[in-house]
């Protein structure tokens, strides 16, 4: 008659399950740990400096096309006052066509030309912003963005 021997590790199917229990409360525990909603605003803002930058371009050409530096040009329904052949910081918001009450973005009341994320902690520290000072044909606008706390 064989002795049976004593069973001296874990068999397949623990294992298998262990690693299945393992992994289930890993994808759930993850996410608590990685936050990107900060990156996410951050990318949100520097798109909004891409679209600022690309209207400004098209309004500059359109006031290039009608010969219109100082002045204003109707746009997509909208009056676009031109200083230099660029738009204005009051104005450029109209070519953005920024709803606030169902985008993420609003524009800083006082600080005409200055953007800011929404859900942001500091208005300061996620903004996208316009600078029409000192412009002309052959001096652009000075946009830039803030992303260093969009959390």
């Amino acid at each position: 008659m064989k002795k049976l021997q004593k069973q001296a590790g874990f068999t397949l199917i623990e294992l298998v399950v262990v690693i299945v229990i393992l992994g289930i409360l890993a994808a759930t525990a993850a996410p608590k740990f990685i936050d990107l909603t900060g990156d996410a605003r951050s990318a949100t803002v520097e798109a909004v400096e891409g679209a600022l930058n690309s209207a400004a371009d098209l309004a500059h050409a359109k006031s290039l096309v009608s010969g219109t530096a100082d002045g204003s040009i109707s746009i997509a329904g909208s009056t676009i006052v031109f200083i230099g052949g660029w738009p204005t910081e009051e104005t450029i918001g109209l070519l953005l066509e920024i709803d606030p009450t169902t985008s993420d973005f609003t524009e800083v009341s006082g600080a005409a030309g200055t953007f800011t994320h929404n859900d942001a902690a500091s208005s300061i520290t996620c903004q996208a912003k316009y600078n029409a000072t000192g412009v002309s044909n052959s001096v652009r606008p000075k946009i830039t963005s803030e992303v260093s706390d969009c959390n």
